[in-house]
């Protein structure tokens, strides 16, 4: 008995990946010593059957259906009989697609994305590169003077790390800020050209009372430590300038409690929720017990959820027009990252994107998911964010824990190959294209704390405040962050680069992966590897726009090929420490290609990698005329 399908290849699937709706598929098996195939689909809660047909090929059936005219996530699977015995084959129990396997029971199905292909990504976003910058700790302006909240500590010395000031609940009794602000990020804009920024990511901006601003007090203004109205639109002209477009941070399934709308402690004029049912922001919100119980984030009473699809709630965010969205695209933002998506309904943030395209045709929105978006279940609900109506792009999570994984030796090449190839069959095109590629994040530990080994699972807040890699952990994972980043610029998507990692920043998770930018200390090598990379990137259209094939190699090499109409772009990383790796495919065979980080010419047909190395290689071939000697 014999029986094969693969998802991720053309001979079995095809068209490859998700589709418009109303789209015709193929879809095939090779299989002998079986009888009665039939492929068994299930949408929207109704299954049906196909008789798989013999073809003209040996041992292979194929069946040609249309698909819904209703965008949503489409599933197969094949059933057929074998010595007197039935038999399924589905996907992987891993869910991503590509080669299965039998089963004598109901299978993991395969998945088909189908979307409504009503608005384009921009290509000035799906072309960029982007900066995230937490504004606090960027840079401090030479001029600007903010006024802090009571509850503030400023540092005298930029270079001190970051810290939690607890009372004895463990909540934060002060916020420590180092005095970074808008301006600061004005005047630093030429040193992000250096880099080849095109998108700056702010964390939030806007008026609370943290150091992160995650706790909303107004979106209506710039928190006065960072600047103003009018700052923000100077930061956005000057930003034009140079080619860089601003995106912002929109935080709106939880306020701040002490805020204009919840007003717990009466800070601010007018009535808050918490002050009186007779609020009109007292239907913003869901109490249990009025005022002192009410739901909030993770628990955190300082941060009050919202019921965002209130009527009166999504006027004020996107519907009026002087709402949130609008007014500050207005001031000069062309998109949003929405915070936590998944706790935003798909209605919300379909209205969101309706009224930001509304207002600027060429707005992008990007979700914070950190799983496979397409598939994505909150609630109980399978989210919409790809069918056409709601994201650009999501952050792109996934990316990031597959690839430090290879990189610290977890997981071998195939496994983040079939990782990625499976955002690749679920993503719509245009919206795998727009992955924002991260490998550092406000989020998570610093990716050289990552890559050097450390691991602060048992250490105290103190001890990791004060750690600091040594000189052979730094010099380790600073050998692998090259070949990290590379791999980020030289990959389809948006590479994000988190501020300071291309300098040498170190730091476990919150709040010590948010320390300052060491101006006048970075890493100089380190930086001039990343103005390296960016630039490779912008230089080679194959690595912003191609198509992306990924090669089988041995475990601690990962290969993939970029291609671009006529040009192809290969590219080779060897995670081993110690190894070399000579990598040989018969596609290249009697081939030359020009190493574009040391412009040497070289011969293909046996490619040697050294250890902690990368070759990014630009084909002398048509790639038309080499890809026809490769069956993909």
């Amino acid at each position: 008995m014999y029986f094969r399908h693969d998802s991720f290849d053309l001979k079995f699937r095809e068209p490859f990946g998700a589709v418009p709706i109303g789209s015709r598929v193929t879809l095939r098996v090779e299989a002998h010593d079986v009888m009665n195939i039939r492929l068994r689909t299930y949408y929207r809660k109704s299954e049906r059957f196909f008789d798989m047909l013999p073809t003209d090929q040996p041992d292979t059936f194929a069946v040609s259906i249309t698909l819904p005219n209703h965008a949503g996530l489409f599933w197969y699977d094949f059933q057929f009989n074998a010595y007197n015995q039935s038999y399924t084959y589905g996907t992987q129990n891993d869910t991503m697609g590509g080669e299965g396997q039998i089963y004598e029971e109901y299978p993991p199905s395969f998945q088909i994305t189908l979307y409504d292909n009503s608005h384009e990504v921009p290509d000035w976003y799906t072309d960029g590169i982007m900066y995230q910058i937490f504004p606090d700790r960027f840079a401090k302006g030479s001029t600007y003077q903010g006024t802090y909240h009571p509850r503030s500590m400023v540092h005298g010395n930029w270079n001190d790390p970051p810290h939690y000031f607890r009372q004895g609940d463990g909540s934060i009794g002060f916020w420590d800020f180092f005095g970074g602000n808008l301006e600061g990020i004005i005047e630093k804009l030429d040193y992000l050209k250096t880099l080849n920024v095109t998108i700056l990511y702010l964390n939030p901006i806007f008026e609370s009372m943290s150091n992160h601003k995650y706790d909303t007090a107004d979106y209506s203004k710039i928190a006065p430590e960072f600047g103003d109205e009018a700052l923000f639109k100077k930061l956005c002209s000057e930003a034009k300038k140079r080619g860089m477009r601003i995106i912002l941070d929109g935080v709106f399934s939880h306020t701040g409690d002490d805020s204009v709308y919840f007003n717990r402690y009466g800070h601010y004029p007018g009535t808050g929720a918490y002050q009186s049912k007779s609020s009109p922001f007292f239907n913003w919100y869901r109490f249990s017990r009025y005022p002192d119980e009410y739901e909030s984030w993770w628990g955190i009473k300082s941060m009050p959820n919202v019921e965002e699809l209130t009527p009166s709630f999504q006027d004020y965010i996107f519907r009026n027009d002087d709402s949130i969205i609008r007014k500050w695209v207005r001031a000069g933002a062309s998109g949003w990252r929405l915070d936590v998506a998944d706790e935003l309904p798909d209605a919300f943030i379909a209205g969101l994107k309706e009224a930001l395209i509304d207002e600027k045709e060429d707005s992008v929105l990007i979700g914070e998911v950190w799983e496979d978006a397409s598939n994505k279940v909150s609630y109980d609900v399978h989210r919409k964010y790809f069918m056409g109506h709601e994201l650009d792009a999501v952050m792109n999570y996934p990316f990031r824990e597959s690839v430090l994984n290879f990189f610290t030796g977890e997981t071998r090449s195939r496994d983040l190959s079939r990782k990625m190839m499976s955002l690749y069959e679920n993503y719509p095109r245009k919206q795998f294209m727009g992955n924002l590629n991260l490998i550092g994040s406000h989020d998570r530990t610093r990716v050289l704390t990552v890559l050097g080994g450390a691991s602060g699972f048992n250490m105290s807040e103190e001890a990791k405040e004060n750690f600091v890699l040594s000189d052979y952990q730094y010099k380790l994972a600073k050998k692998r962050l090259k070949m990290v980043s590379l791999l980020q610029m030289t990959f389809p998507g948006v590479p994000c680069i988190y501020y300071g990692d291309e300098a040498g920043c170190q730091g476990f998770e919150d709040p010590f992966n948010r320390g300052t930018y060491p101006w006048d200390k970075e890493d100089k090598e380190l930086l001039s590897w990343y103005r390296t990379i960016t630039k490779l990137r912008v230089d080679n259209p194959p690595l912003v726009k191609g198509r992306w094939y990924p090669l089988s190699a041995m475990d601690d090499l990962f290969v993939y090929l970029r291609v671009h109409q006529s040009q192809a772009i290969l590219c080779l990383f060897n995670r081993s420490t110690s190894d070399y790796m000579t990598y040989h495919h018969k596609m290249f065979e009697n081939e030359s290609g020009e190493d574009l980080l040391t412009h040497r010419i070289e011969t293909l047909s046996g490619i040697t990698i050294n250890p902690l190395s990368a070759k990014v290689i630009k084909v002398l071939t048509n790639s038309r005329l080499l890809l026809k000697k490769f069956d993909f």
